[in-house]
């Protein structure tokens, strides 16, 4: 910490030195001192010819007029004004000395009282508040970015500003403190042209870093040969020893301005011409808006502030061979300060941050409207005082009322333009976030929403980047930021509740608590803070979250004010709408397709099922398939018999549901119509189909991964018999309704695991007989599941009631019954599982 102190002394104390001689001087020329009244011409250098006498003084009682010559005083003969001076000097206020002047073609001796005089005046103390305005400017900056370099040559400049205004541009007085003060005001003048362009050359951002073109690329290898760019700051010097050794060698009389060589204020003059257009260019071409609107704000500052310099104070003197109007040249400087100033105010330049309350500015605004009140009240009643209207006893009460009715609406006519004269930078950026956020309400495309968040809010907030991840198979993909950020992030649930409880917008080191609690958000902390992410913000709705947003850093050092954090928070919950209205619609839309593609595969499906069920010769058959979904997995279909003349019929069910069971369906459609061409009996079609189809199940590609087993019936009815030959593989048994006794189930095989469950499957064949009037009834077990509303299964023995009931003209009659009674119990309500009825009857020769 003495280190850090030490190195702060260091920096401040030559400021402090220069601060000490510039109140030396200002002290030495307010100390009272002797004076005759006499003003000599001061633009003919070395005369001593009279301009101005003082009313009342000693010389004017002593006779001498304008336009008189001084000879001597004291019985010196006198060479100059200075010289004059220094006479003076030795004697004391209130003494008589002997004064010769020529008046007239005569010369004349008077006695001249001197009197008392400050050798500053008001021009001078001008000049004198005006350096202190500079430091006090300079010291601030420095004071509050004492590590930035670009702060430190402004502290520099504005010092040197000081030592030019309050030491160099003032008066001789001759004392002890001139000579010591005046060459110090010189030595200013030859460093500040120097220190006014290295800080213009760098300010806001050093110009090789961000232009490309000779002069820059000249400039940046002057500088990294010499980052304190020595070689601008040797010219004025050696420019000053020329001249004297020039006017030593030559006799010749130097020409000067305000007692320093005139050279030297041309130099100045260059440097500052070029320093302007070094800030005009960052003005004009800067990166950074939030720097470029600042630069141009401070650029038209120093250009009506230096130009009248210029020509006022260095190229009147220069060429009309008159001093008189520098102090007019010196007013206009005091818009630099005053114009950085209010820069570092609006636009946070040199990355300080200068809050002003409000309350603050109001109230004395309040003060400011009072106090022209009790004026304007003080006025009138002086201008009135004695009058008719003032003795009128109505008068003050009306005068009051009016008071009161003016007063609140001039305070605030001027509490507008303190607003935007104050807090332009703030509205602006109020105004461009609303308008942000009235763009992604109206936005449905994720696009402009990305553009809005990841583009144009660094640009607004002056951020260094904006990045945008939004959820994508359980983990968060960049869709938008710099590529140096990881493209994934964690879904981190811990992280997600803290953001959430906490508030949607946190500075990293906000989240400290959970780091100490989760090892997974203490290294994606560690991994963000080393890419530059100093903001971590959830885009999250009441219903869910759609995203997660990642800001850098200010590109300057400051850190994003409370207000703006507000404003961001707003701006993010109103992008957080905008994605989740993106990705309902995006959903809506996939979901379209995807009803679009299920009809699609519902009308495929079912055009695999035969359109007319052919039957063998004295048997009458009906089936019908019906899909919990759109699709399903669920079917039936005609294959050859194993026997002359045999008619069979397979029905499935696949174990998956919607896409996955009819994709597998289907397979298992085409792999018992391909196997039953070549191998019709059912023993042989089984065994192969169940090889095939656990073939596909251990292959587990894509879809076919949720329907692995198919349980299988398969029906085949002998002609001009009542023999069926049945087997079953995972499908339950079937019912059989006699037309003299009781339903019945049909016998079950050994060996009746779906296919596909087992590599070795071994199904077998049963065999039962129907008389004319009978009939089978087989089903999957989508029917035995039915679900009432209050969770009852429809079940087999209910099944088995239905069918004993059913009408006995047809098959499907028998069909259709079953359905209704289904329907009925289920209360229309949406079927679980696919249903299959297949029923075949024995008809009556």
């Amino acid at each position: 910490m003495s280190r850090v102190y030490r190195q702060f002394a260091v920096l401040l104390a030559p400021g402090a030195v220069a601060l000490l001689l510039a109140v030396l001087s200002v002290a030495d020329m307010f100390f009272p001192r002797p004076y005759d009244g006499v003003i000599l011409e001061a633009d003919v250098p070395g005369s001593t010819v009279v301009r101005m006498v003082v009313p009342g003084s000693g010389a004017h009682r002593a006779g001498i007029r304008q336009g008189d010559v001084i000879v001597g005083i004291d019985r010196s003969i006198l060479s100059s004004a200075g010289h004059a001076q220094a006479l003076l000097n030795r004697h004391s206020i209130g003494e008589s000395v002997p004064y010769m002047f020529r008046s007239g073609g005569s010369i004349k001796e008077r006695e001249v009282e001197l009197g008392r005089r400050r050798i500053g005046d008001t021009s001078y103390l001008y000049a004198a508040l005006l350096g202190f305005l500079f430091f006090g400017v300079g010291s601030f900056v420095v004071i509050r970015q004492p590590r930035l370099p670009t702060a430190r040559v402004f502290y520099i400049m504005c010092s040197l500003f000081m030592l030019f205004l309050v030491c160099r541009l003032r008066p001789a007085s001759y004392s002890w403190v001139d000579t010591f003060v005046l060459s110090t005001g010189t030595m200013a003048l030859l460093f500040l042209p120097a220190a006014f362009l290295h800080f213009f050359l760098i300010f806001p951002r050093p110009v090789w870093e961000w232009r490309r073109d000779p002069i820059a690329d000249i400039i940046g290898w002057i500088a990294r040969l010499s980052p304190r760019l020595v070689p601008i700051y040797l010219l004025p010097p050696m420019v000053y020893v020329a001249t004297l050794a020039g006017s030593w060698w030559t006799g010749a009389q130097m020409a000067l301005i305000s007692g320093a060589p005139m050279a030297n204020w041309w130099i100045m003059v260059g440097y500052m011409v070029l320093g302007l257009g070094a800030l005009g260019l960052s003005a004009r071409y800067l990166p950074d808006v939030q720097q470029r609107r600042g630069a141009g704000l401070v650029f038209v500052g120093t250009l009506f502030g230096v130009v009248p310099f210029i020509l006022l104070a260095v190229a009147f003197p220069s060429f009309l061979d008159t001093e008189r109007f520098i102090f007019y040249g010196v007013v206009p400087l005091v818009l630099v300060p005053i114009t950085f100033a209010y820069a570092i105010i609006r636009f946070q330049l040199l990355d300080i941050r200068v809050i002003l309350r409000k309350s603050l500015l109001y109230a004395l605004t309040t003060a400011l409207v009072t106090a022209l009140y009790a004026l304007g009240i003080a006025s009138f009643n002086r201008v009135f005082q004695g009058t008719q209207l003032a003795d009128s006893p109505y008068f003050p009460v009306v005068f009051a009322l009016t008071i009161v009715l003016l007063f609140e609406p001039l305070r605030h006519r001027l509490q507008r333009p303190v607003d935007r004269f104050f807090f332009a930078e703030r509205h602006r950026l109020q105004r461009a976030m609303v308008e942000m956020g009235e763009a992604l309400t109206n936005e449905v495309e994720i696009g402009p929403v990305v553009t809005q968040l990841v583009e144009r809010l660094p640009e607004l907030l002056g951020l260094h980047f904006a990045a945008l991840f939004l959820p994508q198979n359980q983990r968060l993909q960049r869709v938008a930021g710099p590529t140096r950020l990881p493209a994934e992030l964690p879904i981190i649930g811990i992280l997600h509740d803290f953001l959430k409880n906490k508030g949607p917008l946190l500075r990293m080191d906000e989240l400290a608590p959970i780091r100490l609690l989760s090892a997974e958000v203490e290294q994606l902390g560690d991994e963000l803070g080393a890419t530059g992410v100093e903001v971590v913000g959830l885009l999250a709705t009441t219903r869910r979250s759609v995203g997660i947003m990642l800001l850098s850093g200010k590109t300057g050092r400051t850190a994003l004010e409370g207000e703006e954090i507000e404003l961001l928070r707003g701006l993010l919950n109103q992008a957080s709408i905008a994605l989740e209205t993106n990705l309902l619609l995006d959903e809506r839309a996939r979901q379209a397709e995807f009803e679009r593609e299920l009809k699609i595969a519902a009308s495929i499906q079912s055009s695999l099922l035969p359109n007319e069920l052919g039957a063998a010769v004295g048997w009458e058959v009906a089936a019908i398939c019906r899909p919990a979904r759109e699709v399903g997995g669920d079917f039936y279909t005609e294959l050859p018999g194993g026997l002359p003349g045999e008619h069979a019929l397979a029905y499935g069910d696949v174990s998956g549901k919607s896409i996955s069971g009819a994709l597998m369906m289907m397979a298992a459609h085409e792999v018992l119509n391909t196997l039953a061409l070549a191998h019709p009996h059912p023993e042989e079609l089984f065994r192969l189909a169940n090889e095939r189809l656990y073939s596909l199940r251990g292959a587990r590609r894509g879809s076919l991964r949720g329907g692995s087993f198919v349980a299988l019936g398969y029906l085949a009815f002998c002609p001009s018999s009542g023999t069926v030959r049945y087997s079953l593989a995972g499908q339950p048994p079937p019912l059989l309704r006699r037309s003299s006794s009781p339903v019945e189930t049909l016998c079950m095989p050994n060996h009746r695991l779906p296919l596909g469950a087992l590599k070795i499957g071994g199904h077998q064949v049963l065999e039962v007989e129907l008389e004319p009037g009978d009939l089978l009834l087989a089903y999957s077990d989508g029917v035995v599941e039915a679900q009432s509303p209050n969770g009852e299964f429809f079940g087999e023995l209910r099944l088995a009631e239905v069918l004993r009931d059913a009408p006995r003209t047809s098959p499907q009659a028998t069909v259709n019954h079953v359905l209704e009674e289904i329907e009925a119990f289920t209360c229309g309500h949406t079927p679980y599982d696919d249903l299959t009825l297949l029923a075949a009857g024995r008809t009556r020769d």
